[in-house]
Order: structure tokens, then sequence, then C-alpha cells
């Protein structure tokens, strides 16, 4: 039977380890996982970060040895070594590690993505069960452990068990008497939520957005683009010139739109709860655009906020397209022209389908939120443990 409760303590660790594994999750690990290019890495500097990610997670797995736990619960990539610590430890319990980011499709092209995905896989396969977002990610996990691991070692259950919302708290959001917004009834509003991530594809978006503005200039109604952008690893020189890029984008697009509208797209920097939630609410298009995402809750979110019938415009790897994209509509990939395609078929849509869509987005979010999704996680704890 399971105790209704949660332990949290927190784990010293070796500075220089954390440092250094999170500089190897956040440069190589993460655009990797993302289909991005990765940076070339030096072999001793590739095998000191693997060790330091391994000896991070060890402090983790043996600061739990000792609790009275029915089971474990393991978040993400960054602590894929963790399940192996915590056998290795001697912990019997069922451990559930739940990877919140895609898994690649494609195999790997070059002995460095080999070790690296070899690696990630070695750790996550010591849980009794492994969850992923989507089933694309489920099998290409699969395929992968199948070509490079031993029968005997892939014995984890596979489950696909997409992260949700708190249907019910954004419900109250949405119906609060206090989310006015600065737009007029008959202005269009485009809205962009996203860390400074080159994942998230902003500068496409931006771009987008303002070929659409130019293309209506004579429609006779404002056009706004509301970008919410929260500064993410900033401490990596790579994510600061993206940051600082994205605010050039920006400065210089409004200057060319400024002589037909005055700050066409709004700037808010950080995380803005409170206007975000607004700007949900507003909405008459969302824009997800991604590279490529685990699952992006913006979606959710957005589906049971707005009070628009607004309509979400994605891209076919960002994961939330894997339960709703049958009621969005999908560019054919992240390149700006198809986002562009994309906007312009939203924008043409009849308003009943516009109407039917929202509601059916909502459904989806409503019977599958966050509750759904903990019940299957708490579930998992009633599996016996390995040997």
């Amino acid at each position: 039977m399971l105790r209704n409760e949660i332990n949290i303590s927190l784990v010293k660790v070796n500075d220089e380890s954390l440092n250094l594994g999170d500089w190897l999750c956040a440069t190589i690990f993460w655009p990797l996982l993302h289909d991005l290019e990765i940076p070339k890495i030096g072999a001793a500097k590739l095998d000191s970060s693997l060790a330091a990610i391994a000896e991070s997670s060890s402090a983790l797995a043996h600061a739990s040895v000792e609790s009275e736990a029915s089971g474990f619960f393991v978040n993400d990539f960054q602590l894929s070594q963790v399940p192996l610590a915590l056998r290795a430890s001697g912990k019997r319990e069922p451990i559930t590690f739940f990877l919140h980011t895609p898994w690649p499709k494609t195999m790997p092209s070059n002995p460095t993505t080999l070790k690296l995905l070899k690696f990630l896989a070695t750790g996550m396969l010591a849980a009794n069960v492994i969850e992923f977002q989507t089933k694309h990610d489920l099998l290409g996990f699969q395929e992968f452990t199948a070509r490079y691991f031993s029968l005997e070692a892939t014995g984890a259950l596979l489950r696909v068990n997409p992260v949700s919302v708190d249907y019910s708290r954004l419900q109250n959001l949405a119906q609060g008497k206090d989310l006015v917004t600065s737009l007029e009834r008959n202005d269009i509003s485009f809205v962009h939520i996203a860390r400074s991530d080159p994942v998230k594809n902003t500068a496409a978006v931006i771009d987008a957005f303002t070929q659409v503005f130019q293309a209506r200039i004579q429609s006779g109604y404002r056009i706004y683009l509301d970008l919410f952008i929260v500064p993410s690893r900033q401490q990596w020189p790579e994510y600061q010139h993206l940051f600082n890029e994205i605010l050039r984008q920006v400065e210089v697009a409004n200057e060319e739109l400024s002589i037909h509208q005055k700050d066409a797209i709004r700037l808010r920097i950080g995380n803005d709860h409170q206007n975000a939630v607004r700007a949900l609410t507003r909405y008459d298009y969302l824009l997800v655009c991604s590279v490529a995402d685990g699952l992006n809750l913006v979606v959710k979110e957005g589906a049971i906020l707005n009070q628009r019938n607004g309509v979400i415009i994605s891209t076919p790897k960002v994961g939330a397209m894997a339960e709703l994209g049958d009621f969005c509509v999908i560019a054919r990939d992240s390149s700006e022209a198809n986002i562009v395609a994309a906007i312009k078929c939203a924008m043409n849509l009849d308003p009943a389908i516009r109407v039917s869509m929202s509601q059916k987005l909502r459904n989806q979010v409503k019977e599958y939120d966050l509750s759904h999704w903990a019940r299957s996680v708490v579930a998992n704890f009633d599996l016996k443990g390995q040997a």
C-alpha cells in the first residue's frame, strides 16, 4: 500500500561535477535529443563529462538508499544514471523513469552519438518502467535498444504516458474576472511562449509573423504578436547569444513594421505568468513551432484557457501533436516558409471548424489531464522491484 507523502531532501554534490555534467546536458545531449547538430567534443572531455553525470547521479541515489520509499520516480535525461545507481546501491523497489524529451528517431551516425545514446539507455534500462511522451519516442528507443543491447538488458516495460495539465485549475483561471487584455475586440492576436532555446524556433516564428503582417497590411485590423520569452541557460555563451539575437530581431522587426503599426511585436521577458494567462485566453493563433519538443505544455494550456476559438499552429515534431494534432494546424516542417503557409491556412479556416477544433482540444485535454498522468505513474509503484 502506498503512503501519501513525498519526502524532499537536499543532496550535496560536487560543484565541479555538477557544472561539467550540466554543460554536457545543455550543449550536447539537449540538441542531440531534439534532432539538432551537436558540436564536436574531444574523447577525454566526453569521458570526464559522462563520469561527472554518473557521479552526481550516484550522490542522489545514495541519499535515497535510507528512505522507506515504496518506489522511485526519476524524471528526464539529466538523471538517466539514477536508476542504475539505485540498483547498484541495492534498492529493489519499483523505479519509473520518465523521459520528458524526445528520443531520436534515427540510428546514430557516428561513434560519439552512439556512445552518448548508449550511456542514456544503459541508465534508463535499470528502471522497471520507462515512460515516453509519444509512441514515436517509444518506438525509437525500442529500435535503438534492440540493436545495441542484449535481450536480457531490455526487460523494462515501455509505456506512453504524455504529461498533462491541471484542467480544473486552468478552468478557474480562464473564468477569472481580472483577465482583461489591452486588445480591442477586432484586433488579431498571435502568441508565442517559449524559453530562449534553439529548439523553440523563435527566430522563424518572428520572421513568419513579420511576413504575414506585411501581407495583411490592408486588412483594416491591428495585428499583434505577443512574445513571452524566458531566458534559459544563460550561464552558457551559446544561449546568451541566442537570447541577445532574439532581442535584436524583435527590435529590427518592430522598426520595419512601425510605418504601419507601433509595436506589432510585444516582447515580455521572464516568467510573466499573469500576462501569459491573459494572452492564452485571448489569442486567435497560438504559435508552437519548435524544431522538436518532448511535448510542450503550452499547447494544452492554450487549449483550456482560450476563449476565442483560437487556432493552435504547430510543427510535426512537437510531441503534443501526437495526441492533439488532429485539432491543430500543423506546418509541413519547422521552416519559416512552411510556418507562414500554416498561418495562412489557419487564418482561412471556417469559423464553424474553429469552434469544432477548440471543443475537441478541450475535451481531449480534460479527459487526459494531469491527474490521469499521475495515476499512471503511481500505478507503476505496484510493480515488484527487479532483482
